[in-house]
């Protein structure tokens, strides 16, 4: 069951919560959710990597092999591509992989985006939360439009044109840990 949790925040809202590039150390959940990432994205072997919501760029920077391209980029300023990733993902050339790591929730329209990155991608690396809001409560986490199960997500890659390949759960049963977690790769 895939349910909206808030309404879109303005454009000034916007640029105030994301004023800065996501810290990925700042909690061990993640910490655990981005080595696993790099890993998936490692297994899916590219030679060019967009992650345009790339925070501190440690899933890309921990992937990305000699000689291969990068390009980076966030919604808050800093790198190359700065901005909403539906206006930054048509900047780019067309690239071998994209990764979407705890993004695709913070998105007004993700099946839009989802879209607009099968046109420029062979492949998708993907992490959202899995359940929030339908497993457990909706912890508060202004910045979350959406929540979503894993079969919601394969449903939504499968719509979008995705091939999931391969899935990912990080569950945590630990009460420290707000959330489990989903990660995807798609040809």
């Amino acid at each position: 069951m895939r349910v909206r949790l808030r309404p879109k925040w303005s454009d000034d809202d916007l640029k105030r919560i994301y004023a800065v590039p996501h810290d990925s150390s700042r909690w061990s959940d993640h910490k655990l959710r981005v080595d696993t990432t790099i890993q998936t994205v490692k297994w899916m072997e590219p030679w060019s990597i967009a992650d345009l919501s790339c925070g501190d760029a440690r899933i890309a920077r921990g992937a990305v092999k000699d000689g291969a391209e990068l390009y980076l980029g966030d919604y808050a300023p800093g790198y190359e591509f700065t901005g909403p990733i539906e206006e930054t993902i048509d900047q780019i050339p067309h690239v071998n992989l994209v990764i979407l790591s705890e993004t695709i929730e913070h998105l007004d329209d993700p099946d839009l985006v989802l879209r607009k990155i099968r046109a420029k991608s062979d492949m998708l690396v993907l992490s959202t939360p899995d359940g929030e809001g339908i497993y457990y409560p909706d912890p508060g986490n202004e910045q979350h439009y959406w929540g979503w199960t894993s079969e919601d997500m394969h449903k939504m890659l499968v719509e979008a044109g995705w091939n999931p390949v391969v899935h990912q759960s990080i569950n945590f049963y630990d009460p420290r840990f707000i959330y489990n977690f989903q990660i995807w790769g798609c040809g």
